[in-house]
């Protein structure tokens, strides 16, 4: 749930309630109470405007739960505590500037 692109939602909604209907919502109020919500977006999928309803929509999927992060999606951890890179020329890098040395090479300084 992104409740950053919750208040851009609701507050679009608002303003176009504003422009069809005359009357907008409590942005804070719709986004802090579930059942107010709602009401707002049964309004907006009532109103047969398009633009409500796919405003309602969106507003439905940036409200739910964020999916896990599986295992399987997420970057493994490299050999020496490193994270693997998506890219094979960084794979030599740190991310913070600094180069490390190749894995290979630095077994074969043991």
């Amino acid at each position: 749930m992104d409740a950053n692109n919750r208040l851009r939602i609701a507050t679009r909604i608002h303003f176009a309630l504003l422009r069809h209907l005359g009357e907008g919502i409590a942005v804070a109020t719709m986004l802090a109470n579930d059942a107010d919500a709602r009401e707002v977006l049964w309004v907006c999928e009532a109103s047969g405007d398009a633009e409500l309803m796919s405003l309602a929509r969106k507003f439905i999927r940036a409200s739910r739960p964020a999916a896990p992060v599986h295992a399987a999606g997420a970057r493994a951890a490299a050999p020496g505590g490193h994270v693997a890179r998506d890219s094979a020329w960084a794979h030599d890098t740190s991310g913070f500037g600094f180069t490390q040395p190749p894995i290979a090479a630095a077994r074969r300084l043991r």
